[in-house]
């Protein structure tokens, strides 16, 4: 039998007093939080292939930054290093840098950063010049035995022959400069007949440890013992390290490079007063890690804020490309994973549990990339320490890893995740559950503000462009204070944001573009306007990508452009000193005034038979005026009667107070101030000084008293060159505003025409039969060598040490030679800049391509399904990859020369100004349309994966 219980009464007794309520319990939102993560994670660990993606994206830029991070400390010493590298193991060093000054002042942790008290309005020192001393030794304390080390100049015999070197002339070996100099190889020198040598020095003597090395200036032979270095020279650096003998101290003919060091003695900053009152400079190991008031200003700090600016700007521009496409693999990522939210949603997560979920992927994703990346930018940086270690301390001081810098690379790295995953964790919660769990697809639709306010950016930032370079063209940059135009400043700024503000625009309307696109497109075939469609019907991964290609494009634009216009700007204002190839040797009398010519005849003969041990196919003279003026002590040119003459300058813009043009020229100049572009030159050295092959008929009218031009703005209207006859007086002072060349002052000559590559240094060349008939007097040689092939490094450098020794052994006369290689060529920047381009835009293009292939897996499979053949597959992948990278690409290149233009509008008022015609055109078109082009047949040769027809897609 069933009993039924009755149902109890829950009913208050009415007489019952109502029982309290408990307080509202708050639900604690950690147990939700952590379902969120735990859900993230799982979503992440399923998702392996999009969460290896995102995890790379992430890592590469970290690693980068790392790497540089811990690259660019290791060159930051401590204060240790810098010592070490100082001092050694000594206390402290003196050096002289002055005579003695009461007011001579140091910085205790900058000594060579000194100061005198002077003038206000002239500069000059307010106390008396004094001698400087000759040693600091007797001016340091007594029972002091001080090691000094000092610097001078050898000839040496050398593996071609003899060469230069500099020298270290002291007991540098001593175990108390153990770090400021340091032994690689062999012993230290027990005696005055034994010396070391550098790495670089030991290679360019072709000798080894146990040789001799012999000096012939001064005479004395040494044997080799050993291999050193010294701290903040490389191991090329070619140096030799001799004994302080007599005869050597002697070459230290500079006691400002003198160094005396002191093992025990540490002064306080009264002693450091005292010696600096003396002329005397002092560097201490306590001074200087605890400098009080006697600190350089910004000295310490200066080197750490520049790095830490030139990280934070690559960090940032690396962060914003990961957002960029980190978020299309997110948006691609949180699609696929729809129908898991789905079941979440329908078990009770609410939206903000489902944005969570996707945003905790991004979080947990950057965090194991900004770990990943920080150990690959540690392992980066202590690699290129390494390989771009020359030897010297400077290029390598340390590891120094910045533990809390990487701390706060990965948080960055974790907020850069975060960030990439918003827009896609916020499109995720508008899903339809039930429309998910049976796998339907909305249509995108384009929101009718975002076309609007991207049409008004792009028009504030061409507007705000254009009106910035009107005020740059139209405003001077200074005002009457010399302090900058607050107008030039605002210019400046907007050139640079109109730019970057086009390009957001671009960003925010560039789901409308893309519908515009498509219109385009779709009547070209069907390829066509399949990836134009899908393009427009997937902005989540499409607009990222192309506005990241588009932010490097825009870099890599104005980089282009910023390298030709500069290049430009130098290539027309090259002044050459010889033709391309050739080694010009300029022989320098050491004392103006007097007669030099026989000075000049002598090097003449000494300086052709340097270059003829060259090798040259030819060696030809081109005698100058030089400058027979003298000076008194005050600098004043003394009372003469001398001459010069000057090729009249007939084409050049005429300087007015108005409106002076930084390339005018005043009309007194043009008559009488180019004097040193007149050259002289035997016919039979005519083509070894020209650098091409002369005619006979050119030779001829040149030996019959015609000029050669190099510069036609010598070149009068009838085709004649005009050569004034002016005095010293009027050089110097540019005082002939009413010359008259008309005057019977002027003697005119016919030109001999012939084509020259580029313009010499000598606008006018005579020959010396015409030089006598004018009255030209030669005051300056320069020698010019043709070679069949530019000379080598090696040959160059033995030139050169010939050079100096010949200097050394006649010093009335310093000849130095110059190889004219011309202007730095512009392709080799423009070439790497491109190439960098092209990795980062073929990247992006990759990561875009590759999310778009696997989000069209179902289309593709449904197309093939229908007929849809191989070809036409390929077609849509070239199309794709031509919508993304083509739209990116052209917006960041136009967007690019925006600022470059503003540059050249900026800089008109500047001598030799930049133009616009200098642009690299042939590389921005490469930059805009040939790169795009490349990655779409890259996308068109990379076939299409078998489609798997047994997948269906259900359409809402």
């Amino acid at each position: 039998m069933t009993v039924t219980a009755p149902a109890p009464d829950l009913a208050e007794p009415p007489s019952a007093e109502p029982a309290e309520r408990p307080p509202t319990e708050r639900r604690s939102p950690w147990p939700r939080l952590r379902a969120d993560l735990r859900l993230a994670s799982r979503q992440v660990r399923r998702a392996w292939a999009s969460s290896l993606l995102v995890v790379a994206l992430i890592a590469l830029p970290m690693a980068l930054v790392s790497g540089g991070i811990v690259f660019a400390v290791s060159h930051v010493p401590t204060t240790e290093e810098t010592l070490t590298a100082e001092l050694g193991q000594a206390d402290s060093w003196v050096a002289i840098v002055n005579g003695p000054d009461p007011s001579l002042r140091q910085y205790l942790d900058e000594p060579t950063w000194w100061e005198l008290d002077r003038d206000d309005m002239t500069g000059i020192p307010a106390n008396a010049e004094q001698p400087m001393p000759e040693s600091a030794a007797p001016l340091l304390p007594a029972g002091l035995d001080p090691i000094e080390i000092g610097f001078g100049a050898v000839t040496a015999e050398t593996a071609g022959g003899t060469g230069s070197l500099a020298a270290v002339i002291g007991d540098a070996w001593d175990p108390v400069l153990d770090g400021r100099f340091e032994l690689h190889d062999g012993r230290a020198p027990r005696g005055s007949g034994e010396a070391m040598v550098s790495p670089g020095a030991l290679q360019r003597l072709g000798a080894r440890v146990g040789d001799d090395l012999v000096l012939t200036e001064p005479a004395a032979s040494f044997t080799i013992t050993g291999v050193m270095t010294q701290a903040e020279d490389p191991d090329a650096a070619e140096l030799v390290f001799l004994p302080a003998t007599a005869s050597l101290r002697a070459l230290q003919v500079d006691v400002t490079s003198t160094r005396w060091f002191l093992p025990e003695w540490s002064p306080t900053a009264d002693d450091v007063a005292e010696l600096n009152s003396e002329g005397l400079v002092v560097l201490d190991r306590h001074l200087y890690a605890n400098p009080g008031a006697g600190a350089a200003p910004g000295s310490s700090a200066a080197s750490v804020w520049s790095i830490v600016a030139i990280v934070a700007a690559a960090a940032a521009f690396s962060g914003y490309l990961v957002v960029l496409l980190a978020g299309a693999a997110f948006s691609v990522s949180a699609r696929r994973q729809q129908r898991a939210l789905a079941v979440a949603a329908s078990v009770g997560a609410g939206r903000g549990d489902v944005f969570r979920i996707v945003l905790l992927q991004g979080t947990v994703l950057g965090l194991v990339g900004g770990v990943i990346g920080s150990g690959l930018g540690i392992g980066l940086g202590i690699l290129f320490l390494h390989l771009l270690d020359d030897g010297s301390a400077a290029a390598f001081w340390g590891l120094h890893v910045p533990w809390p810098a990487l701390v706060g690379v990965v948080a960055f790295a974790a907020i850069v995740g975060t960030l990439a995953a918003l827009m896609p964790a916020r499109a995720a919660t508008r899903g339809e559950v039930i429309a998910a769990l049976r796998g339907a697809r909305r249509p995108v639709r384009v929101r009718t503000d975002r076309p609007l306010w991207g049409s008004l950016l792009l028009a504030a930032g061409v507007g705000l462009t254009a009106v910035s370079g009107t005020v740059l063209a139209t405003v001077d940059p200074v005002v009457a204070d010399g302090t900058p135009h607050p107008l030039w400043v605002a210019g400046t700024i907007g050139i640079i944001a109109g730019p970057l503000l086009l390009q957001v625009g671009v960003i925010l309307a560039g789901h409308w573009l893309l519908t515009l696109l498509t219109r385009v497109l779709s009547p070209l075939g069907i390829a066509s306007r399949i990836a134009s469609r899908d393009a427009a019907a997937n902005p989540g991964r499409i607009v990222p990508a192309f506005a990241a290609i588009a932010a490097v494009a825009f870099l890599s634009s104005a980089a282009l452009g910023g390298v030709g216009v500069s290049l430009g700007s130098t290539e027309r204002g090259w002044v050459h000193q010889g033709p391309l190839g050739s080694v010009a040797m300029t022989a320098y009398p050491s004392e103006s005034g007097g007669d030099p010519g026989p000075l000049l005849e002598e090097a003449h003969e000494r300086g052709r038979a340097l270059l003829e041990r060259s090798g040259p196919s030819a060696v030809g003279s081109v005698w100058s005026q030089g400058w027979p003026g003298e000076y008194d002590e005050r600098g004043r040119l003394k009372p003469t009667d001398g001459t010069l003459v000057s090729p009249l300058l007939q084409d050049y813009v005429a300087c007015s107070d108005a409106d002076p043009d930084p390339n005018c020229v005043f009309p007194s100049r043009a008559a009488v101030g180019y004097h040193h572009a007149l050259g002289v030159v035997a016919a039979s050295d005519l083509e070894a000084v020209l650098g091409v092959p002369v005619p006979d008929s050119v030779r001829s009218a040149f030996g019959s008293g015609a000029a050669i031009v190099s510069d036609p703005r010598f070149v009068s209207p009838d085709g004649r060159v005009v050569l004034n006859t002016v005095t010293l007086e009027q050089v110097e002072s540019d005082s002939s505003d009413r010359w008259n060349p008309d005057a019977g002052d002027g003697h005119e000559v016919d030109v001999a025409a012939i084509d020259l590559p580029q313009a010499l240094p000598w606008g006018v060349v005579i020959s010396p039969q015409t030089a006598d008939d004018i009255g030209v007097l030669r005051g300056g040689l320069t020698l010019v060598a043709a070679y069949p092939q530019p000379p080598s490094v090696t040959q160059l450098d033995r030139l050169r040490a010939d050079a100096e020794s010949s200097s050394r052994a006649h010093p009335d006369v310093y000849m130095y030679p110059h190889l004219e290689s011309g202007p730095p060529a512009p392709a080799g920047w423009l070439w790497l800049i491109l190439g960098a381009t092209a990795v980062l835009v073929v990247a992006a293009s990759a990561v875009a391509l590759g999310l778009a292939r696997v989000e069209r897996r179902p289309d593709d499979a449904t197309l093939a399904a229908v007929g849809g053949s191989r070809r036409l597959r390929r077609g849509i992948a070239f199309w794709q990859a031509l919508v993304i990278a083509g739209m990116g690409a052209m917006t960041g290149a136009v967007a690019g020369i925006l600022p470059v233009w503003g540059l050249v509008l900026a800089s008109g008022n500047n001598y030799n100004p930049p133009q616009l015609t200098d642009l690299p055109w042939v590389w921005l078109t490469l930059l805009a349309v040939g790169l795009p082009l490349a990655i779409a047949l890259a996308s068109w040769l990379v076939p299409p994966r078998h489609p798997d027809l047994t997948r269906r897609t259900a359409i809402a």
